[in-house]
């Protein structure tokens, strides 16, 4: 039994093992909670972590290839590009299921429906970055979606959680709207939902129509809005601040990770027809989203509204990548050396993705310990004063995250944000780039003042006890990963590159 690119079925269903596992553990995991009543909240949560390492050695074992192998009648694709986010995405939510570990609700109940929810959210991104098919992709997008809007509004009992997911909901439901809309148009102007057929009709074309410009628009916006991209930002502030820490930062890094890889792989498909119309408006974009991000993050007093405008601007640095591989499309001095170019932006864009999950994921990792101690979750930034003196390894892995969000080196950040710039540079994209240096420095503030509110004022209150000992456990390793990864950045920044240039050329 074959399909059509003449693979056999077990040769797909080893291709598709990491995805299968994944889906598996999920609805085992709710059957597990249903029937099994003995069991307590820690087993439910030692039983995800044990599917995410199924899947972790699955994707080792039955996904890894290297080259290009179409699946499911081209629907989906499993080369280096997916194996790299698969990993990422499965780190992430090993880490998210970690921070929640032993977390009751007001009622103390655990929440058992967290579990299930974390694995197929996870599913979804990792079906996201496979997609090779719009139908594939608005799928896997909604599985994803779903998923987080339900966990957005997971502490039950709390009014602004409640009213976080309800934003979240209502503004996904509206970005998914011009995404489809955007979807159903490309398909009217190129007769086909799979990536192959849409993008052999936009490079047999001369120039981009009307259509093609209206509907490509459309689906940018779909991804804007997971990005948290400038104008379409608005749910994330208040969505970040009223979901459990331990959700927000899985937000943060694996749904902008999923909607960013996504992106990319889809702007491979418009060079070089669409580079220069998508070029000015995301060149608008990123500037404006940097800027106002880092700006507004200025005047923050709570903590996760800090760092959710810290999370618009690096969706700005993120977006500079992106026109940094865009320039390679466009009919310029540049394109002599495309593949150079933009093997470079998408490699930095990877790894910065990578760093960025690590330092986001360990700072709220930090937060939801603190809140913990709490009993609440709306922390100030003035509350955090004394925590060197009283929780002195929260605090320098807090400082070390903030550090590195920053750039300021020996971290992953700075390494980071330097392999972004120098990608914009070699694009010929010099005032970008300076304007991307200005708007870092400008976020010094803002970090820098939570670290000095930590170790510079005293505490008020005996409030820095109890909390979970795996929480700072993980996150003083995430440290260490951000600092090791800041001054050896070498294996992670070639295997960035070398996925992005096997995706792409």
């Amino acid at each position: 039994m074959t399909n059509v690119a003449g693979m056999d079925l077990a040769t797909q269903l080893s291709a598709l093992l990491p995805y299968l596992v994944l889906a598996a553990g999920g609805l085992l995991v709710m059957l597990v909670d249903a029937f099994v009543k003995s069991l307590r909240k820690e087993h439910l949560s030692m039983l995800s972590l044990l599917v995410l390492l199924g899947v972790a050695v699955a994707n080792f074992t039955g996904s890894m290839s290297l080259s290009d192998r179409t699946l499911l009648g081209g629907m989906v694709v499993n080369d280096q590009y997916s194996w790299f986010f698969n990993m990422l995405f499965v780190a992430v939510a090993l880490l998210t299921v970690t921070f929640a570990s032993g977390l009751y609700d007001r009622d103390g109940h655990y929440r058992a429906e967290f579990y299930p929810l974390v694995l197929f959210a996870t599913l979804g991104m990792m079906l996201l970055v496979a997609a090779t098919d719009l139908m594939t992709l608005f799928l896997a997008l909604e599985t994803m979606s779903l998923s987080v809007y339900v966990l957005v509004a997971g502490n039950r009992g709390s009014l602004r959680s409640s009213e976080a997911g309800f934003k979240y909901l209502i503004m996904g439901a509206f970005a998914s709207a011009f995404l489809l809309m955007g979807m159903a148009l490309l398909y009217g102007e190129t007769g086909g939902t799979s990536y192959a057929m849409i993008g052999d009709t936009i490079a047999g074309m001369n120039s981009a129509s009307l259509l093609l410009k209206l509907a490509t628009g459309l689906i940018l916006i779909g991804f804007g809005f997971k990005i948290a991209m400038v104008p379409f930002h608005m749910w994330t502030p208040d969505v970040y601040e009223g979901a459990p820490c331990y959700v927000t930062g899985f937000m943060a890094t694996g749904v902008k990770a999923a909607a960013v890889a996504a992106l990319l792989r889809f702007a491979w498909l418009t060079l070089p027809v669409l580079a220069d119309v998508w070029f000015p408006v995301l060149m608008v974009l990123a500037v404006v989203t940097m800027t106002y991000g880092n700006l507004v993050a200025l005047s923050q007093n709570s903590i996760k509204r800090m760092l959710a405008y810290s999370s618009i601007a690096h969706a700005g640095y993120l977006l500079m990548g992106v026109l940094a591989y865009l320039q390679t499309g466009r009919d310029i001095g540049v394109a002599t050396r495309a593949e150079e170019v933009g093997v470079a932006a998408g490699g930095a864009v990877l790894f910065y993705l990578v760093g960025y999950a690590l330092m986001n994921l360990g700072a709220f990792g930090i937060v939801t310990y603190l809140s913990k101690d709490r009993k609440h979750e709306a922390d100030t930034i003035d509350g955090y004063a004394g925590l060197a003196q009283k929780r002195p390894v929260a605090a320098a892995s807090l400082a070390v995250f903030l550090f590195s969000l920053a750039g300021i080196p020996p971290t992953v950040g700075f390494v980071g944000k330097f392999y972004i710039f120098d990608a914009v540079v070699k694009a010929d994209l010099l005032p970008l780039a300076i304007w991307g240096v200005v708007n870092s420095l400008l976020s010094v503030y803002y970090y820098l003042r939570v670290i000095m509110t930590m170790y510079m004022k005293p505490a008020e209150d005996d409030s820095y006890s109890g909390g979970s000992w795996e929480t700072v456990f993980a996150a003083g390793v995430l440290a260490l990963m951000v600092l090791m990864l800041g001054v050896m950045p070498g294996t992670l920044s070639q295997l960035a590159r070398n996925t992005f240039k096997f995706m792409a050329y």
